[in-house]
């Protein structure tokens, strides 16, 4: 028995989770602030001040997001392998991928994430060379 995943059902699984992981901060900035909202807002070095529900929100979110940038970036990486895949796919005629190939695009994602995330050192040494 082979195990060939069609692309028909491997797209809108990844497109599930990359609507998750775009929703995450604002869905767990809000639940997180519901539990933690005491009236003040808390500042990185400047201490705290009281401060509405919606501006602590609205806090939380913006944190929220600079944790969910590393994880976005695996992601697009991960759709890149995908992509790749469905073009190699479609110039062989196969007829799906097997489980082998179909686990290379999250492993993959992860060296290209990786590499993505190690690259963008280079580009700011590299443009901020230019401003001197």
């Amino acid at each position: 028995m082979s195990n060939i995943i069609r692309f028909r059902t491997l797209f809108p699984i990844m497109a599930i989770i990359t609507i998750l992981i775009l929703l995450a901060p604002v869905l767990l900035a809000s639940v997180f602030a519901v539990f933690t909202y005491h009236g003040e807002c808390y500042g990185f070095t400047d201490g705290s001040w009281a401060c509405p529900w919606r501006e602590y929100v609205s806090s939380q979110i913006f944190w929220s997001v600079w944790l969910d940038i590393p994880l976005g970036i695996f992601l697009i990486a991960c759709w890149l392998v995908a992509l790749g895949l469905w073009v190699y796919q479609r110039h062989t005629a196969a007829d799906g991928l097997p489980l082998p190939l179909v686990i290379a695009i999250p492993v993959g994602g992860c060296f290209g994430g990786f590499s993505l995330i190690s690259i963008f050192s280079v580009f700011i040494r590299y443009f901020t060379w230019f401003q001197r």
